[in-house]
């Protein structure tokens, strides 16, 4: 089962600055038939280049323009605040000067508080279940993924993908920077 007609955008070529989650949001914009330049895109969602992305700015963005939305974690969200304890935990980072240039934190505890508000967050488990069941409904669906995992590196790197459909052994998306239609064996999601 696969979600049809939604646009790919290729990173490699826009070379936008992310960790893919303006190109994906933009697919998704496209999908719906909003069309936007990037300029426009950051404007809009209060982002700053060279600063980390966050799930919540998808989901502000999204309601903003009547898109059917729900941001979807296995961790309660907070604002970070000063908290040197919620920064560990939002970023697995040390809260110290040269860390806190990487997060607006005024940027994200905004989001925060966005989602929290107009009840745009659920904290649930995740799993392939969900998420088939969510492909069924034909809802499209934005994952943070662990890049590294997919390519055989260590360590973390965060990196948004498009869920759009799933075979029996397969999560099919779209993925901004490795491209169209990738196939992601279930096992490994």
């Amino acid at each position: 089962m696969i979600i049809k007609n939604i646009p790919f955008i290729n990173d490699r070529k826009e070379k936008q600055p992310s960790c893919q989650g303006p190109p994906t949001v933009m697919m998704v914009l496209k999908f719906f038939s909003i069309d936007i330049p990037y300029s426009k895109l950051y404007e809009k969602i209060k982002y700053k280049k060279g600063k980390w992305f966050f799930e919540t700015y998808i989901v502000e963005l999204l309601f903003s323009f009547g898109i059917s939305c729900k941001y979807y974690s296995d961790m309660q969200i907070r604002k970070i605040e000063n908290s040197k304890k919620e920064f560990k935990k939002v970023s697995n980072l040390e809260f110290n000067e040269k860390n806190k240039k990487k997060i607006d934190i005024p940027r994200y505890d905004s989001g925060i508080v966005f989602v929290l508000n107009n009840k745009l967050f659920e904290k649930r488990k995740i799993d392939i279940n969900f998420l088939i069941e969510q492909l069924k409904k034909r809802k499209l669906v934005i994952a943070t993924i662990n890049r590294n995992k997919l390519t055989g590196n260590k360590g973390y790197k965060g990196h948004f993908i498009l869920i759009k459909g799933f075979d029996n052994k397969n999560i099919i998306c779209n993925d901004c920077y490795l491209g169209e239609n990738i196939k992601i064996p279930i096992n490994k999601f």
